[in-house]
C-alpha cells in the first residue's frame, strides 16, 4: 500500500494501518513540542457489504449501476475481505475490468494500483454470494 502524504521534516511510524502519532522535540528550549498525526490509507477504510449476484451475475460493490470514486487518501484501491474471494476491479472511464485476483480473508490486498483521484470504479466478487469486509480508496 502506498499512502500519499506531504513531506514532513520528521518521520512518522505507521503501525499496521492504524493512525500513529509522532512527536518531535523542540528545536530550542523556548519552543514547545509539536504533535503531528498522520493517518494511513488503511486508516480511512470503510466497512462494505456487497450486493449479491444472481444467475450468472457476480456479486459486486457498490450497488448495481453505481460507482465509488477514488480519493486523495490512497494511491491504490485496497480490500480486506472476511472470506477468501476472487475479485476484479472495473472502471467507469474504460468500461473494462482488471484480471481476477485472490483476496485472502483477513489480509489487505491492492486490487488496483496507481489509480487517478476521482476515478469511478466497482468491485466484482466471483460468484453470487455477498462479500463483506473493508475497503480503502
Amino acid at each position: 500500500m502506498r499512502t500519499r502524504i506531504a513531506p514532513f521534516a520528521m518521520t512518522a511510524v505507521l503501525l499496521g494501518g492504524v493512525a500513529a502519532a509522532a512527536t518531535t522535540g523542540p528545536a530550542s528550549a523556548s519552543e514547545p513540542k509539536a504533535n503531528v498525526v498522520i493517518q494511513s490509507c488503511y486508516g480511512t477504510a470503510k466497512n462494505y457489504t456487497s450486493t449479491p449476484g444472481s444467475g450468472s451475475r457476480n456479486a459486486h460493490w457498490p450497488a448495481t449501476g453505481t460507482y465509488a470514486y477514488t480519493t486523495k487518501n490512497c494511491a491504490d484501491i485496497n480490500l480486506k475481505v472476511k472470506a477468501t474471494r476472487q475479485v476484479t476491479t472495473c472502471f467507469k472511464a474504460t468500461g473494462k475490468c482488471n484480471g481476477w485476483k485472490t483476496a485472502t480473508a483477513g489480509k489487505w490486498m491492492q486490487v488496483a494500483t496507481d489509480v487517478k483521484d476521482g476515478s469511478g470504479f466497482y468491485i466484482q466478487f466471483k460468484g453470487t454470494a455477498r462479500s463483506a469486509g473493508q475497503i480503502a480508496y
